[in-house]
């Protein structure tokens, strides 16, 4: 058992790994993303903790820096979108690491 634990701990230290270099990625190609937060929605469309076969994710509370037109907040939201989509393909275990996150550009 110790193995299959060992092997589980290393895949989502994969997927920690794989999402911090897709959201620094995204932070910089959207210079004007400030933030935004991911949630779980139902079928009902409240969020809420789902089984595992009905999780759904959505992104909430986007923030921007700046005012930005209408086409390049739906860019972002986008890419954002595009992103989270990507890594949850990629890497399941990337679902228990966004869901219920908040990311935030860091400010140096």
């Amino acid at each position: 058992m110790k193995t299959l634990f060992a092997s589980e701990d290393r895949q989502v230290q994969v997927a920690a790994a794989d999402l911090a270099i897709h959201i620094t990625a995204l932070f910089a190609a959207c210079p004007n993303l400030s933030g935004f937060v991911v949630e779980d929605l139902d079928e009902s469309g409240s969020l809420a903790e789902l089984d595992q076969d009905e999780e759904r994710l959505v992104i909430t509370q986007i923030s921007f820096g700046r005012p930005c037109s209408g086409d390049e907040s739906e860019q972002i939201c986008s890419r954002i979108v595009d992103t989270v989509s990507e890594l949850v393909t990629e890497q399941p275990e990337a679902y228990e690491l966004l869901r219920g996150r908040t990311f935030a550009r860091t400010l140096h």
